[in-house]
């Protein structure tokens, strides 16, 4: 948990190795908090972040990599996170490397499993090695719901890996030359439900402006070429009403060929490959949603998302008034200097750099995590201030600890049944300002 608000500049890498660790960036007063400066890698297993912002800024091209990353291996929650000015991708979530102690030159590589990547921004890669990338994103039973892409050239997500890829209810804007790709011979997608909708540096007289699904095979090494399978419809192309009627009229296009007919007849799938249970809203309901409610919006939403969210509404790019082209100009930029007036940035100055972060800090006499007003609020029901062993307690019964019930904005003083999935929501977006003054 936090007591401070205020942008945290890393020097190094944040490497997050300890499993079983949840980041409450909700829980900081005031304006939050903003990881800045480097990157931060999720090297473990069993990691929940909700209502933190990673934007990384730098700009030297020797130290290109993700806002956040790293090596995970699974049980990942990624819930209201902002993710941008990344100089790899802003995050990237996929595959576990390792040693299998067999001395081969090479790392082995295994699929991430159980990641669920929600109600999240990731926007303004930083273009300085025409690497303005938003997400590689995959692995075994993953889903990424209701998340929005903006301002990123390419990787609106890529697909890292085989499995099936569950993707609905996102929204992406803005992209030049890749939207959704990636994936291999051993890939199902489940692409249901998303808006797309293409900004000033989407070039509309090519077909990457109406691309839904770019299914590949580079990485499949059989000697010929096959595809995965796909389950693609309910998605919204803007301005593209053949495509959005039906999304398998050139919304999907397989690699990069002419004709793909064949391929495409193989891929297409008429009901969805198995998917965990979740709400799906149509694309409308959801493009609504999600630019009311992504991202880091606790304590509550900065300046940086609420300029991204307004350039998508209204299509328009949003610039600071002593922007200055990059001099020179980086090496293998496809872009002109001044591509930020389309969106492309290449230094955070461009968009009015870091904004500031305040917060009083609430008063917590006995350090436990959980804000003297808050335990006195529930006091009846055995909180203390003065205690700092009751927040591992449950004074209710349901199962969460009662750290637990403050982070997450639940009520002590209702039982509910958390194992009935019915019962199961965004308590802490319901109630707000459950944890901030």
């Amino acid at each position: 948990v936090f007591n401070v608000a205020g942008i945290i500049r890393l020097k190094s890498p944040l490497m997050i190795r300890a499993p079983y660790i949840t980041i409450a960036g909700q829980t900081a007063p005031g304006d939050g908090v903003c990881v800045a400066g480097e990157s931060v890698w999720i090297d473990t297993h069993d990691v929940i972040i909700r209502h933190m912002r990673f934007r990384r800024g730098e700009t030297n091209v020797g130290r290109r990599d993700d806002a956040i990353g790293g090596n995970p291996i699974g049980n990942i929650m990624i819930d209201h996170v902002s993710a941008s000015w990344g100089l790899d991708e802003n995050m990237s979530i996929y595959r576990h490397m390792y040693d299998d102690g067999t001395g081969k030159p090479q790392m082995e590589k295994l699929p991430t499993v159980n990641i669920t990547i929600q109600n999240s921004i990731f926007s303004e890669a930083l273009d300085t090695w025409n690497h303005s990338f938003g997400s590689t994103l995959g692995g075994e039973n993953c889903s990424f719901i209701r998340n929005l892409w903006a301002n990123n050239t390419g990787r609106n997500p890529s697909i890292g890996w085989y499995g099936i890829f569950n993707f609905a209810n996102n929204v992406v804007f803005n992209w030049m030359h890749r939207s959704i790709d990636g994936g291999d011979y051993r890939a199902m997608y489940n692409i249901v439900n998303n808006y797309f909708k293409p900004g000033p540096v989407t070039d509309l007289e090519h077909s990457i402006s109406h691309r839904i699904l770019k299914p590949e095979s580079g990485r499949s090494k059989l000697g010929y070429l096959t595809f995965g399978r796909a389950y693609v419809s309910g998605n919204i192309v803007e301005g593209n009403d053949r495509v959005t009627n039906d999304n398998w009229d050139g919304g999907v296009q397989v690699e990069d060929m002419p004709n793909t007919g064949k391929y495409r007849d193989e891929i297409k799938w008429d009901k969805p490959l198995p998917m965990p249970e979740m709400t799906i809203l149509d694309a409308k309901s959801a493009y609504k949603f999600v630019l009311e409610n992504a991202g880091a919006t606790l304590p509550k939403r900065d300046p940086v998302d609420e300029r991204i969210v307004r350039v998508v509404r209204t299509g328009k790019i949003e610039y600071a008034p002593d922007a200055q082209p990059i001099v020179p100009q980086f090496k293998h930029r496809r872009l002109p200097p001044d591509s930020y007036k389309l969106g492309i940035i290449s230094e955070p100055s461009q968009v009015g750099g870091y904004p500031a972060y305040a917060g009083k800090p609430h008063k917590d006499t006995d350090m436990d995590g959980m804000p003297d007003d808050w335990e006195l609020k529930y006091a009846d029901l055995g909180l203390n201030p003065n205690d700092p062993k009751d927040a591992l307690l449950d004074c209710n019964g349901d199962g969460y600890t009662n750290i637990e019930k403050y982070i997450n904005g639940i009520d002590p003083t209702k039982q509910v049944d958390w194992s009935n999935t019915l019962n199961n929501h965004d308590t802490l977006a319901e109630s707000r300002n459950c944890c901030s003054n």
